[in-house]
Parts: C-alpha cells; sequence; structure tokens
C-alpha cells in the first residue's frame, strides 16, 4: 500500500487527539496532510469542481500579491498558513471517502461531551493542583484570550467561545440524529433516553461557556427540535420560553456587561472596516491584521470578531467576495438538492450544521482555533462528497428505472 494513501486508523486517531491532546492531534493531522498538495499536480482539473479548493488558492494568490505591499514576514506567515489549510481540507475531503458520516457525526458529538466534562473536571481541579502551563496546554486547558474568560467553561479548546461553537456543533448534529430517530422509529427507547441525556449536558456546557451569541443560537435549535418532534410539543415549548421570557433575560450570562461587550465588538467591527478601506483590492494579510489594527488603533486586537470582516480587512475585496459566492453556491445547492425526489436523509444535518457556523461566524472569527477549523472543514467536506454523490444516486436510479 503507497504510504501517502490515508489510513482510516490513523486519520480517527488524529481526531481523538484533536479533542484531548489538541497540539499532538493539530500537528499529526498536518503530518498525515503533508502530501496532499501534489493531488493538485496529479488531477487538477479538480480545482474547477471544488469551490472550496478554489476559494483557498484564490485567497494565496491574493496574499501572495501583498509581498510588495506589507511586512514580508506577516505575507511569509500566511501563505504557509493556507498551504498548511490547503494540505488539511484535501485530506478532510480524501476521508469523507473512506470514513462515514456516522463515525464523524459520532466524534462531533463524542468531542462536545468531551469540551464540557473536561471543562468542569479542569475547574474542580485546579481548585486543589497547581498544574504547570505546559500540561495545560497539552490539556487543552490553558486559556487563550482575555484574562476576564477565566471563569468561563472552555474544556479543552483554550477559549470558552471556541468551545460554544463546537458544542453547538455537537448539539446541531445530536438534536437532528433524535428527530430522525424519533420519526423512524430506529432506536430503542433507552438509547433515545441516552441521547436526551447528552443533549442535556450539551446545553449546561453552552450555558456555562457564558456565551449570549451561544445561548440565543441553542433556544433556536431547540425550538426547531421540538417543532420537528411533534408540532404541539413546538407551541409548548415555544408558550413556555415566552412566558419565561423575562426570568430567561435576568439569568443570560454577563446580562450585567451585554451593552459595553456591544459596544467594544460594534468599535472592532468598525475598526476592522477601516483596515479593509485601507487596504481594498488585497487586504493586509492574515497575520498582518493584528499588526495594522495596533498601528490604527493603538489596541491590540486579534481578529475582526465576524468572519466576513475578517476575510474583507486580511484578503480584501477579492477574499469578501470570494466568501460570498462560496456561501451563494452552497446554499444554491442545498436548495436543489433540497427538492430533488431523491434527497439524501444526510442533507438534515448539513442544513443544519452549516448555519450554526455561519451565524456563529457572524459574531466571532472562530476560524482561528484549528480544532474548529478542522472540524468545520470536516462538515463542508462531507457536504462536497455530498453535492457530488447526489448527480450519481439519480443517475443510478435513472438506470435501474431504465433496466427495468
Amino acid at each position: 500500500m503507497d504510504n501517502r494513501q490515508l489510513s482510516t486508523t490513523k486519520f480517527l486517531n488524529g481526531l481523538k487527539l484533536l479533542a484531548v491532546l489538541p497540539p499532538v492531534g493539530i500537528g499529526w493531522l498536518i503530518y498525515l496532510s503533508r502530501w496532499q498538495w501534489l493531488k493538485l499536480f496529479k488531477r487538477p482539473k479538480t480545482i474547477a469542481h471544488d469551490m472550496m479548493l478554489a476559494f483557498i488558492l484564490l485567497l494565496m494568490v491574493v496574499t501572495g500579491l501583498n509581498l510588495n505591499h506589507h511586512d514580508w514576514k506577516s505575507v511569509l506567515l500566511s501563505m504557509l498558513m493556507l498551504f498548511v489549510l490547503m494540505n488539511l481540507w484535501l485530506l478532510c475531503r480524501q476521508s469523507a471517502h473512506v470514513i462515514t458520516l456516522a463515525d464523524v457525526r459520532q466524534f462531533i458529538i463524542q468531542f462536545g461531551l468531551y469540551i464540557m466534562v473536561s471543562g468542569n473536571l479542569f475547574h474542580w481541579l485546579n481548585h486543589w493542583l497547581n498544574f504547570p502551563n505546559w500540561l495545560k496546554f497539552l490539556l487543552g486547558d490553558l486559556l487563550w484570550g482575555y484574562a476576564a474568560n477565566k471563569n468561563r467553561l472552555f474544556g479543552s479548546a483554550y477559549n470558552p467561545n471556541d468551545a460554544c461553537c463546537l458544542m453547538l456543533i455537537a448539539l446541531g448534529l445530536l438534536l437532528v440524529q433524535l428527530t430522525t430517530h424519533a420519526t423512524t422509529k430506529i432506536a430503542t427507547t433507552s438509547m433515545q433516553w441516552t441521547q436526551w441525556g447528552w443533549a442535556a449536558l450539551l446545553m449546561l456546557g453552552i450555558y456555562q461557556t457564558k456565551s449570549r451569541t451561544g445561548l440565543a443560537i441553542m433556544v433556536l435549535m431547540i425550538l426547531w427540535a421540538s417543532y420537528m418532534l411533534n408540532w404541539r410539543h413546538g407551541l409548548v415549548v415555544t408558550s413556555l420560553l415566552g412566558a419565561a421570557g423575562m426570568l430567561l433575560l435576568i439569568y443570560l450570562p454577563r446580562s450585567h456587561s451585554w451593552l459595553a461587550s456591544w459596544q467594544g465588538r460594534t468599535e472592532i467591527w468598525k475598526n476592522s472596516w477601516a483596515l479593509f478601506k485601507n487596504a481594498p483590492l488585497f487586504g493586509v494579510t492574515y497575520y498582518g491584521f493584528a499588526e495594522q489594527y495596533l498601528k490604527l488603533t493603538g489596541t491590540s486586537v486579534p481578529h475582526a470578531h465576524d468572519i466576513f470582516l475578517m476575510l474583507l480587512a486580511s484578503f480584501g475585496i477579492l477574499g469578501g467576495v470570494g466568501f460570498l459566492m462560496l456561501i451563494v453556491g452552497g446554499g444554491w445547492s442545498m436548495k436543489q438538492i433540497w427538492q430533488s425526489p431523491q434527497r439524501h436523509p444526510n442533507l438534515r444535518y448539513f442544513a443544519m450544521t452549516l448555519p450554526i457556523i455561519l451565524a456563529y461566524g457572524l459574531t466571532d472569527f472562530v476560524l482561528s482555533s484549528m480544532q474548529v477549523l478542522i472540524v468545520i472543514l470536516l462538515i463542508i467536506a462531507y457536504w462536497h462528497h455530498e453535492q457530488h454523490a447526489q448527480p450519481q444516486l439519480a443517475l443510478a436510479r435513472k438506470k435501474e428505472i431504465h433496466h427495468f
């Protein structure tokens, strides 16, 4: 067997390490993807059929054109980051052919549960033991970001907002699985109760991250799941949430600082837009954002806290337009497949998770986390596989009918 061929066991082990020992898992997956770029030379025509790959290559071209306009170090670091991103994308795309979506779905759900359990466990242990920073870094328990976030749950994800995003994705997959099982009656009662218990743990974990955006998205997901199970259940849950509206506002995480937080976030968005206007064509590069933001405002901010503004500021109008085309193209494909008579049941998982990723990305740039990035690349890779499998499925059914 070719030693460059993807090994299912090695890839799954890398995903497990990504959750439990993040630096080791990230390093291992990058190592597994090291030869993926060679596929572009072997099968260059595949670029035309892969919008995600074309988008990454566009960002690399834009970054390269910045070499004479910005600090060469930030340009080279950004190019290296995009090269790693491209290899990881190609690795995830290949994994969709050898690993089932059910296995990946189970991993993401277990990852979300591990974040919740480990976050509470680390919080308890840190009261009794003083772990060295190198061990915390290895376990993902070393906080990255503002010191004020230290009392928020983040488990093995380094940051509470990144942890919240991962648990929202896990909860979305689990809720679709639960509603599917309930309507098709393919799961035992004990299995369904166990999965509802997992859902409750994920909801508690999302609340403990104290992410207001995460909590709002979670409420919408609960409403969706209740209506999918039974419209009467949906009305009951909607009525209860409406009646308890004021109580929910009182117990909203960090409700005392909501206005100050919103003002700070809008200030970052305004300054990020100013960075884009200063370099509208090619941006300031990904790793040049923080440096240029510091020069502009005198304050240190790592990213724009918005995926679209971050792409605009880092890669200019070409990066922003490329991202919009990616969303519009994916949305159109989703609509076409949804209306198709040969619609695959897996489509519901993508219809849930992809909007979650986009909605959360409007208030935070969670792609700066390699853990979140790899999980999102996995979901998009399986969506890419689903898009290309659907026409083949329709063609196969036409052949069967014709043969009959």
